[in-house]
């Protein structure tokens, strides 16, 4: 994941000076403080500790120990074994290791295992970067679109203001009817009650954005103007079959279901482990102590020279074949069996999601490019018309409702040209990602 630019000034999630935030920002700072990237995370480390678990779970074993203990009254000495009425103290020392030489490759197959399962950790991680970055996309270029949307209607509250002036002077010369002036004052109101619907509609927008990049505040924040040049656009000349094989190179998800396919049947042969023999190697070196011993003088025997005395050594090997454990063996292996076939599903069901879901895209993409250049030629229309109503309803040529119509029909266009281009570039960047391309401007 990318660091933000060092010109962002964040304290304790807070951001102060008026800064433009360009699209990789939004992203990369996503991708820095969301929360669910961070949990990812953590199950990632999670799992990489369990393959240097597995991966230690090879060595020899070695443990050591050591005992004191003190008795009096009858008892026996632990190194004469004879009975005796004294106060004994010993000390008892150890060293015991142990090795598994065969066991089916049951350590061998469960480290392979766990390595599997941490590599689809890490798709899994980037499938839920993928989808905070494509969430991070749509939220930015709703904030541009309800921007634009504002813009439209702040120009429309100018326009209409100017439109109702020139109304009301002409309305004064007794050019025009009062009817004429209450249609223009009632238009003004529209306008200005849209352009507050508007400014709610971008306030909701940026509010979104900044707590998907689990910022504090909305303070200061703006995003900048991308430079989108939809006039050619290559990833529609490529066929959804194309982009499909493209996305199966790269997509963490299809890295995902493989991995743990493999990771499947590795645990398959774990199970199976289970119905070999099991060797393994063992061995001890010990020593001790005893107040009681004595040498031949009578003396008691120092502690060094019991402890090289009494000094035992052992190795030794261990067989453990299995004749009959109630089918636990069996049972192992049928439901490593089952989990191999239902990671083999878990991996076509996510193939043919993958596929219907670039076809959509695909599909979805031609058609906002179809209305897009369609509400287009739409507004270039409707402009001329809006300019032909002006000069009609100045001229005193027609109704004031003949040039409201107009006007409003200008500003829904103008507004359905911007859902459409917004749409249009989302669904191209859908596209994009899909085909391995960076989701940038």
């Amino acid at each position: 994941m990318l660091l933000c630019t060092a010109t962002l000034l964040l304290t304790n999630g807070t951001v102060f000076g008026q800064k433009e935030w360009a699209l990789q920002e939004c992203v990369d700072y996503a991708l820095q403080h969301n929360l669910n990237v961070k949990q990812s995370y953590l199950n990632t480390n999670q799992v990489a500790n369990q393959v240097l678990h597995n991966k230690l779970a090879l060595a020899p074993t070695v443990s050591g120990s050591a005992g004191s203990s003190y008795n009096w009254g009858r008892s026996v000495d632990p190194f004469t074994y004879q009975f005796t009425n004294e106060e004994i103290r010993s000390v008892n020392l150890s060293l015991n290791g142990n090795t598994s030489l065969f066991n089916g490759f049951e350590l061998q197959n469960t480290l392979r295992q766990s390595k599997l399962d941490y590599l689809a950790s890490q798709s899994d991680l980037k499938k839920i970067e993928n989808d905070i970055s494509l969430n991070v996309v749509s939220e930015y270029l709703q904030v541009l679109f309800a921007r634009e949307q504002l813009k439209i209607y702040d120009n429309r509250v100018v326009e209409s203001g100017k439109q109702r002036d020139r109304t009301k002077i002409m309305y004064d010369a007794g050019n025009m009817t009062r009817g004429n002036l209450l249609d223009a004052e009632s238009q003004l109101a529209t306008e200005e009650l849209n352009k507050i619907t508007a400014e709610n509609q971008f306030t909701t927008a940026t509010l979104n954005l900044v707590q998907l990049l689990e910022l504090d505040s909305t303070k200061d924040f703006q995003v900048q103007e991308p430079k989108v040049d939809i006039s050619s656009i290559e990833i529609l000349s490529q066929s959804s079959e194309g982009i499909y094989q493209k996305a199966l190179a790269h997509l963490p998800e299809i890295q995902s279901v493989d991995l743990k396919v493999n990771s499947a049947e590795k645990g398959l042969s774990v199970a199976k482990g289970g119905l070999y023999p099991r060797l393994s190697m063992y061995g001890s070196y010990s020593s001790g102590y005893s107040s009681a011993a004595q040498n031949l003088l009578g003396q008691p025997t120092p502690f060094n020279d019991q402890l090289k005395n009494n000094l035992a050594k052992s190795l030794g090997l261990s067989l453990n074949v299995p004749i009959f454990s109630g089918w636990s063996a069996h049972t192992s292996i049928n439901r490593a069996k089952i989990t191999v076939l239902n990671a083999q599903l878990n991996a076509d069901i996510t193939r043919n999601q993958v596929f219907k879901s670039i076809q959509q895209a695909y599909t979805d993409a031609v058609s906002a490019q179809k209305k897009y250049y369609a509400t287009q030629k739409s507004e270039e229309a409707l402009e001329e018309a809006n300019l032909y109503a002006d000069k009609r309803f100045n001229a005193g040529l027609s109704s004031s409702l003949e040039f409201l119509t107009a006007t409003n029909n200008l500003t829904k266009a103008k507004t359905e040209l911007l859902q459409a281009k917004y749409d249009y570039i989302f669904k191209l960047k859908i596209l994009d990602f899909y085909a391995g391309n960076p989701l940038t401007f």
